[in-house]
């Protein structure tokens, strides 16, 4: 079977099997059977077939059975089991992904069983239980280098491990749960169950997530809660039949650090949406913006006259006004905030230095910063990486990239960029640092940070990335899963979320939750007010009206409101209205020159020309800024058969800065006082504007009829009118 065959296939009998529909199902998978042999799939099928018909015999016979659902539930799981277990067995037996061309190389390479593998682990406590990389650089190499492998080999182990039996559960409850064994080992083998649950559905290794998230350590239990959101919303249609992992989910959410720590997590799925943004600004703004100041910078040090020592300590002000009028320190300012924030604002930096050996072992994607063998006999390294270990500043992953980076300086180049690069990390671990000291929060949601941060690169930088569903780009977002929104349906909670959408700008998930706590809150005028500007930055400016409507009868004096829903009325083409909100807006805010413009604007939508005359010559004496009402003014003028102070007006915006509208319409104007040589030029000229073509300008043209007729034009002539401006182009 194919990829696609295979996908097709296990999606109908999930959905089959949700539907209750298991005579189809079993069909399914005994034509499967037929085409891929696997007799204990086979044989355990025909059972689970004919347990299922006695269960149909005792229902066409009217027998009672208060246990049936209960029965059948049980039944549905065990297809399912059987299921998740041939389609594992297919895929590894085919070309599917990279993970399962790991697991073919790993039954190539490896012919010992897990077990004795663990056996192994077991016997090799003793060499393992000091590991404390990072204090150890004087152990010898060997040692270090065993280590290694026996953490990368773990770490296989489990990801690409087929399904478990309760035994091999406890197996690895024992290794997560023993003090002997290095956490970095115990964190890399939550992240294989992790990634081994996104492509296999198995009960026993959700069991063990559930059972890690009430782990000691901190950076266990997180990566254990991480790995509990994306299993939830991987399979939350089947949890209803698996009362264990039901029960043991309820039992966590009965405490309130692990709902705030889901919250967090989800938090911080949230922020990598923008790290995509980040990257943008990063590389289409800043970096540009840098090699400009260099370039402008190193021109004029050489313009300098270096021979002047009385002023040799003197800088140039000319550097400074360089980097002023470039705006860059705003935006570095701009990074630097969200980077305290908590965004990922260092990817575009790193996302090139994922190309070094270690990164061809998958679990170095994933593994927490620690002191590696390769770089023990360089002190300046060691250094580095102890300053590098304590740092929350840089996910995991990073760390790595800079540390060989580093390593594979020239020598000379090293030593000098280690010391003021160590300098500097030094100084901003320090005041991370004492932040974390004051704030335990602050330090969960840094480990937090580090950990999706080192996720976020594997599903977006690793080669085989396509091979892997994109955790970061889920469907549908995760609050709207039942089982996850479960837990985070407390107010608080989503009103945290919630707010986080709305500042982060992505309108559709805040109106989405907005609505949720309208139900709880339906005398909140805020939460109207917020849902209907969500509304309104969709451009769904019906449902943007309706919102505020219902926050106005909650407060109908609220400037801020009256002047959405003016605004919302102009945009749906209703003036009249919006003019009755603008003047009640008026009232409460008289010397708003906004609104007196925008008053001027419904008169003119309402025809009523020499009313919005008033209001524009009132802004236009008023305000300094004269450009707001010129076109206004102008184009109303002509309107209102005042011909000649219309064309006053557009020789003044044709003087200044005009597009091929202001042509077009100063066109109109001479056309109107029968200067038709004037009209056909300013036609030209329109025509010729940026942007514009002939079929933009007959469009434009067409529209205006009315308006030229209006103004004494006779209709006939207005064909000829546009085929000499054809002619003359």
């Amino acid at each position: 079977m194919t990829k696609q065959e295979i996908s097709d296939t296990f999606e109908k009998i999930a959905k089959y099997l949700e539907e209750k529909r298991l005579k189809e199902t079993f069909d399914i998978l005994a034509e499967t059977l037929t085409k891929h042999p696997n007799w204990q799939v086979k044989e355990k099928l025909n059972d689970l077939e004919d347990t299922y018909k006695q269960m149909l015999a005792y229902i066409s016979n009217g027998i009672a059975d208060p246990e049936r659902e209960h029965v059948l539930n049980d039944l549905r799981r065990s297809i399912y089991h059987l299921s998740d277990i041939f389609e594992f067995d297919l895929k590894q037996n085919s070309t599917f992904s990279y993970f399962y061309e790991l697991k073919q190389e790993q039954l190539m390479a490896h012919s010992e069983a897990i077990e004795i593998m663990i056996d192994q682990l077991n016997k090799e406590v003793d060499r393992i239980k000091l590991l404390n990389f990072i204090e150890e650089e004087n152990e010898k190499k060997e040692d270090l280098k065993f280590k290694e492998y026996i953490i990368n080999k773990i770490f296989d182990i489990t990801l690409l491990s087929a399904h478990w039996n309760n035994d091999n559960r406890k197996t690895w409850s024992e290794i997560l749960k023993n003090k002997d064994y290095p956490v970095v080992l115990q964190c890399l083998i939550i992240t294989g169950l992790t990634i081994n649950l996104l492509e296999t559905f198995d009960e026993q290794k959700a069991l063990l997530l559930f059972e890690s998230a009430e782990n000691i350590n901190e950076e266990i239990k997180l990566r254990s809660l991480t790995g509990i959101i994306l299993f939830l919303h991987k399979y939350n249609n089947r949890l209803h039949l698996y009362p264990s992992i039901l029960n043991r989910l309820n039992n966590l959410a009965e405490d309130k650090e692990f709902i705030k720590n889901i919250c967090q997590i989800l938090i911080q799925f949230i922020f990598c949406r923008e790290t995509e943004k980040i990257t943008r600004k990063m590389t289409d703004e800043i970096f540009p913006e840098m090699l400009k100041i260099t370039s402008k910078l190193n021109t004029n040090i050489l313009s300098d006259d270096s021979s002047n020592e009385a002023g040799m300590e003197d800088k140039n002000p000319e550097w400074i006004d360089c980097v002023k009028k470039s705006e860059i320190d705003k935006k570095w300012q701009e990074i630097s905030e969200l980077h305290l924030e908590g965004a990922d604002v260092m990817y575009s930096s790193f996302i090139h230095l994922k190309s070094y050996n270690f990164f061809n072992i998958l679990g170095n994607w994933f593994i927490p910063f620690h002191f590696r063998s390769d770089f023990m006999e360089d002190k300046e390294m060691v250094n580095l990486a102890k300053i590098l270990s304590e740092s929350t500043m840089i996910c995991n992953s990073d760390k790595y990239s800079l540390l060989l980076s580093f390593y594979n300086m020239p020598e000379k180049y090293r030593k000098m960029t280690l010391r003021q690069f160590s300098t500097e990390i030094e100084y901003e671990k320090k005041v991370f640092d004492l932040e974390l000291k004051l704030d335990t929060a602050k330090k969960i949601n840094a480990i937090t940070r580090q950990y999706i941060q080192d996720l976020y690169r594997f599903f977006k930088a690793h080669p085989k990335k396509k091979d892997f569903k994109d955790i970061f780009e889920p469907e549908p977002e995760y609050y709207r899963i039942p089982s996850i929104f479960n837990l985070i349906r407390d107010k608080e909670n989503l009103s945290v979320i919630c707010e986080f959408y709305f500042n982060k700008n992505y309108f559709k998930e805040a109106a989405d939750i907005y609505d949720l706590l309208i139900t709880e809150e339906p005398g909140n005028n805020a939460l109207y007010q917020k849902k209907g500007y969500c509304m309104q930055m969709q451009g769904d400016i019906k449902n943007a009206l309706d919102a505020y409507l219902k926050a106005e009868l909650l407060n109908a004096n609220d400037p801020w409101i009256i002047k959405k829903l003016a605004a919302c009325y102009r945009l749906l083409k209703q003036p009249e209205n919006a003019l009755a909100y603008y003047k009640k807006a008026e009232q409460l805010n008289p010397n708003n020159l906004s609104l007196q413009l925008n008053i001027g604007h419904c008169y003119l939508e309402l025809k009523n020309y020499s009313e919005a005359l008033k209001y524009y010559f009132k802004v236009e004496y008023l305000d300094e800024n004269k450009q707001k009402t010129m076109r206004p003014i102008a184009w109303c003028s002509f309107l209102n058969g005042k011909f000649r102070q219309a064309e006053d007006y557009y020789k003044k915006i044709i003087e200044e800065n005009p597009d091929s509208t202001d042509y077009l319409n100063a066109g109109h104007t001479q056309l109107a006082t029968g200067n038709y040589e004037e009209a056909i030029r300013l036609y030209g000229l329109s025509l010729k504007c940026p942007n514009n073509s002939v079929e933009k300008f007959m469009k434009s043209f067409r529209n205006d009829i009315p308006d030229i007729v209006h103004a004494g034009i006779k209709k006939e002539d207005i064909p000829y009118i546009m085929d000499q401006i054809l002619y003359d182009m």
